[in-house]
Formats: structure tokens, sequence, C-alpha cells
């Protein structure tokens, strides 16, 4: 019986933990918002205890900052704080990318293919930017599967978090142009088997990306 309500408790603050999460990445929860744990736990119709154990989780992710006597609140962002997100992100995904090139087989490159068309072809054709931004987590993430270093997929995963956040609460996010075909540029990267071609592409890319988040949160490109 303990096991089956610790099993139950688990999935509750999974459950909890999932959708703050999407709170936070489509703006109901904008950056700075307080989350006290016992209105949100009301709403969400789960105990106290599950919706502590979600917090924590977004700590963890660095979705959410937790101040002593003060309590968690969701994260903001400032020109320091995105930059040195970026700097962990280029240097994990330039080594996830020379590996990912190095042992990637022919069916696993195919298949990371059509994953990318679709991630350009939902910014470029669609215009469903919310899911091209879901979908181009998957396929970074994807490469770092691939590169045969699990730690390097589980480090990235709290880099493009996030960066995701950080978009998605842009007020100018519906005027910036997104690059076409960045991540097909990738792919054909990676179809060359050669790492430092690979690691070339990975780091415009990032520094890239980069420069629109600046622009898209805080304006601030060319300071």
């Amino acid at each position: 019986m303990d096991e089956v309500l610790s099993e139950t408790g688990i999935s509750k603050a999974r459950q909890a933990f999932a959708e703050l999460r999407e709170q936070i990445l489509d703006g109901r929860l904008p950056p700075g918002t307080r989350l006290t744990l016992r209105p949100i736990a009301k709403s969400l119709g789960m105990s106290v205890g599950a919706v502590s154990e979600a917090v924590r989780e977004l700590v963890h992710e660095q979705l959410v900052d937790f101040e002593p006597n003060y309590g968690a609140r969701v994260k903001r962002f400032d020109v320091e704080t995105i930059r040195g997100q970026h700097v962990l992100r280029i240097a994990i995904e330039c080594e996830a990318i020379r590996r990912c090139t190095e042992r990637i087989n022919d069916r696993k490159l195919e298949e990371l293919a059509l994953l990318a068309e679709e991630v350009d072809r939902l910014v470029d054709v669609e215009e469903k930017l919310s899911e091209a931004r879901r979908r181009d987590l998957e396929f970074h993430l994807r490469i770092a599967d691939l590169s045969g270093v699990p730690p390097l997929a589980d480090v990235l995963r709290s880099c493009h978090l996030v960066r995701l956040l950080a978009i998605e609460s842009s007020p100018a996010q519906d005027v910036i142009q997104v690059p076409n075909r960045t991540h097909v540029e990738l792919v054909e990267a990676i179809r060359s088997r050669d790492a430092d071609t690979a690691e070339r592409a990975m780091r415009e890319h990032c520094e890239r990306s980069l420069q629109l988040q600046l622009q898209m949160t805080l304006g601030a490109i060319g300071r």
C-alpha cells in the first residue's frame, strides 16, 4: 500500500511539474511570478507536497529561482544570464555534434534529417513558432543523444529550457524573422562526416541564435 501511495505521489508531482512548466513556457506564469504552493496546489487539485516537489524540479531545470525568506519565483533574464547560458550551450553542442558526426549511422541520419525539415517547415511555411521551438529542442537533444555521451543531453536540456523560456516570454517575438533552413544545414554538415565542418556549422547556428534571442528579449544586439 505504501508503495502504491509513493508511486501515486511521484506521478502527481510529475503532473504538477509538467503543468507548471507548460504555464511558464507559454507565458501564463511570466518571469518574476511568485510560486505560492497552497494556491497552486488548489488550482491543480493536488497536494502541497506534490507541488513542492514539482517546484524543486523546476529550480533544478533553471526555470525557477528560489530565494531564502522569499520562496520560488519564475526566473527573470538579463543580458549576462542569456550570454552565460549560450557560452555553456555552445561548448556542449559543439562537442555533441562532433561526436554525433563521427558515429551516426545512415538510418539515424535520415531520421534526423526528417526532424530538421519539420522544424524549418513549422517556422518558414506554417509559422507555428511555439511548436517549432519544442521540436527545435527535440532536434538538438537528439544530436546530443546520438553523441553517445548521455550527460551532454542532460546538461543541454537545462540550457535549452532557459532559452525557450526567454523567447516565449518576449513581447517582440512575432516581428522577428528566424533564419530559414538552419536545421537542414546542420544535418548537411553532419552528412559531410567531417567533425570540423559540423562543429563550425553548430557554432554559427548557436551564435546566430544568441543574437536573435538578445534582440527578441532585450533589444540588446549591438550593445
